[in-house]
């Protein structure tokens, strides 16, 4: 939210980016909440302060019942207006456990930020459901309600075009990886067919080189077939977001991680799109996994 050194503006940590900050489900997008950068408190500072969750658009002011708890210590959700139907997801956050110092502590243990990131997504998807929401980064806090507000405020006009764009989409991910013990299985069979006749010192080179190639070669056919999947599911979607693949669950290889921004009356499609997709490539030893829908984590990207 509010940028480094604006000294009272905003209390928030330095990203250490965790593995655990992530919530234990897999899912494609960016809340696995990333940390919101670092800004000093103001020396003195009176609590509580004002913890973020999400600037929600809403012709009235949005129910707060039924919201689930939020991070660990914090007051219950409460709505301040930012604007004509613009209302931003609050609540009070102890100094003694959110101030700056608090949480650079906090973020050594990842058990402690993996608890605060699935509180806090837990409350954005309960508001995404009272209306257009851009979520706000882990751990965004002010000084106060009239500085969050202020700050707020003063993106308005971006903010209303960003909510515009968001307005009737939902966030889907889509994750292609190929099983490494069938692609071994699959590679070690083909070798061991090309290596029929061989001596034994043959067959053993053969098998072991042939089998290695063959493994090369499955992956690489996954790349592009992991392309095909996006493509298709590109044509249902408004925006796509695609990440560098990384870790993925033991034993598979992460082909494709991508966010799509897909328009309520075309979920069906999309959907059924992937679940084509999943059931031609299954037989071949590579795995597509949906998740979603979800707030459009990826695609806020520059909010305040």
């Amino acid at each position: 939210m509010a940028p480094p050194g604006r000294r009272g503006a905003a209390l928030m940590p330095r990203p250490r980016r965790p593995s655990s900050a992530r919530p234990p489900r897999s899912r494609v997008r960016g809340g696995k909440p990333r940390p919101a950068r670092p800004a000093r408190a103001r020396a003195g500072a009176a609590g509580p302060a004002t913890y973020l969750y999400a600037l929600v658009e809403s012709a009235a002011e949005p129910d707060g019942a039924e919201t689930p708890p939020g991070l660990p210590g914090t007051g219950r959700l409460r709505w301040l207006a930012v604007g004509k139907g613009l209302w931003l997801g609050a609540a009070d956050a102890p100094l003694e456990r959110y101030d700056t110092a608090a949480i650079e502590k906090g973020l050594k243990d990842l058990q402690w930020v993996s608890s605060c990131a699935v509180a806090h997504e837990r409350v954005i998807e309960h508001v995404s459901r009272l209306g257009t929401v851009i979520p706000m980064k882990l751990f965004t806090l002010f000084t106060s309600d009239t500085r969050a507000v202020a700050h707020v405020a003063r993106s308005q006009a971006r903010l209303r075009a960003l909510l515009r764009r968001l307005a009737g989409r939902q966030e889907w991910g889509i994750r292609v990886s190929v099983d490494d013990v069938k692609a071994r299985a699959a590679a070690r069979q083909t070798a061991e067919r090309a290596a029929e006749g061989l001596t034994t010192g043959a067959r053993f080179l053969t098998l072991k080189g042939r089998e290695n190639r063959e493994v090369r070669e499955i992956v690489d056919r996954g790349r592009g077939e992991a392309a095909a999947v996006f493509a298709d599911a590109e044509r249902h979607a408004d925006q796509t977001r695609r990440r560098e693949p990384a870790a993925a669950e033991p034993g598979l290889r992460l082909l494709l991680d991508a966010a799509f921004l897909v328009p309520v009356g075309k979920a069906g499609a999309f959907r059924e799109a992937v679940r084509r997709q999943a059931e031609r490539l299954a037989p071949r030893g590579y795995r597509v996994v949906l998740t979603g829908p979800w707030p459009a984590y990826n695609f806020v990207a520059g909010t305040p």
